[in-house]
C-alpha cells in the first residue's frame, strides 16, 4: 500500500532537522483514492468532544435524540471550555466502532487500520525517525466539519509512550481560508508553523510539539477527512484506560 517511490534517505534527513515533516504521496495513488471514497461514504462517525475535563463519544443518532435545550447546553459547555483553550469537537471513527463485517468497503477500512500498524509502516517510521523502539500504532479516522476544532495541546500521556503523532490526509481539495489547519505553537502560545491539509500526505511530528487543529470555517467547501494517531514504544506499567485522551490547556 505504501508508495514504492518514497525517498527514505531524504525523508530521514528532512525529519532530523526539526523532528517533523510532511511526507507527500505517502500511499500508492489507488489506495489513497479508495480510502477517501470509502471513508467519506460508508463510515458512521461518532461525535467526540470534551466537557468538564472528560472525553465523550456519542453516535449521531444519540446526538439527534437530545432535546434542543440539551443540545444548546452541551454546545455552550463545549464552547465555554474552548474559549479558555481547553477541549475539542470533531467526528471520529475508531477500530472498535466497526460492527458490520459484511460490507466490503468497511472490511477494507478495517484492514487499513491493520496496515498502519504493520511492519511495512513501522519499519519506515523507525528509519525516518531513528527510533527503533517504535513497535505499534494507534489509529482512528477523523472528520472535521464547520465549527469543529481541536485546541492547543501536546499528545503526551504517562504510560502511553507516544513518540510521534501523525495525520494522513484524505481531503482532495482544501483552501487555507477554510480553517482546519494543523498549527504548531511556541511555548508562549504564538504560532510557529502551519500545515494545510493535503491529500495522501502524512504529517509526522514529535509529540513534544504544541499543536492544534484550527476551527473549520462555516463556509468550508468540504470535510477535513484523515486517519490520525500515534506511533508508540511499548506502553509503561501504568496505562490510562483511554487510548485517545490527550492533555489540554497549557
Amino acid at each position: 500500500m505504501l508508495n514504492p517511490t518514497l525517498n527514505r534517505e531524504q525523508l530521514k534527513k528532512d525529519f532530523a532537522k526539526q523532528k517533523r515533516l510532511v511526507i507527500e504521496d505517502f500511499l500508492a495513488p489507488g489506495i489513497a483514492e479508495r480510502v477517501a471514497e470509502n471513508a467519506s461514504r460508508h463510515l458512521l462517525f461518532k461525535v467526540s468532544y470534551s466537557i468538564d475535563g472528560k472525553n465523550h463519544s456519542i453516535s449521531q443518532a444519540e446526538m439527534n435524540a437530545l432535546s434542543n435545550d440539551e443540545k444548546r447546553e452541551l454546545n455552550t459547555k463545549i464552547l465555554d471550555a474552548a474559549s479558555q483553550g481547553i477541549g475539542f469537537l470533531y467526528c471520529a471513527y475508531r477500530p472498535e466502532d466497526i460492527k458490520d463485517t459484511s460490507s466490503e468497503e468497511l472490511i477494507f477500512l478495517h484492514d487499513f487500520f491493520d496496515f498502519i500498524r504493520s511492519e511495512e509502516v513501522l519499519s519506515l517510521i523507525q528509519y525516518i525517525t531513528g527510533n527503533e523502539k517504535i513497535d505499534r500504532a494507534d489509529a482512528h479516522y477523523t472528520r472535521y466539519t464547520p465549527g469543529q476544532f481541536l485546541t492547543r495541546h501536546q499528545d503526551i500521556i504517562p504510560g502511553k509512550n507516544r513518540r510521534f503523532a501523525y495525520v494522513l490526509g484524505f481531503t482532495r481539495i482544501w483552501h487555507p481560508d477554510w480553517g482546519g489547519l494543523l498549527q504548531f505553537y511556541r511555548q508562549d502560545g504564538s504560532p510557529e508553523e502551519t500545515w494545510v491539509p493535503k491529500f495522501n500526505a502524512l504529517s509526522l511530528f514529535d509529540t513534544k510539539y504544541i499543536h492544534a487543529v484550527t476551527c473549520v470555517a462555516p463556509y468550508a467547501g468540504d470535510q477535513r477527512l484523515s486517519l490520525t494517531g500515534w506511533f508508540r514504544e511499548p506502553p509503561g506499567p501504568e496505562t490510562p484506560s483511554s487510548d485517545w485522551s490527550v492533555s489540554y490547556k497549557l
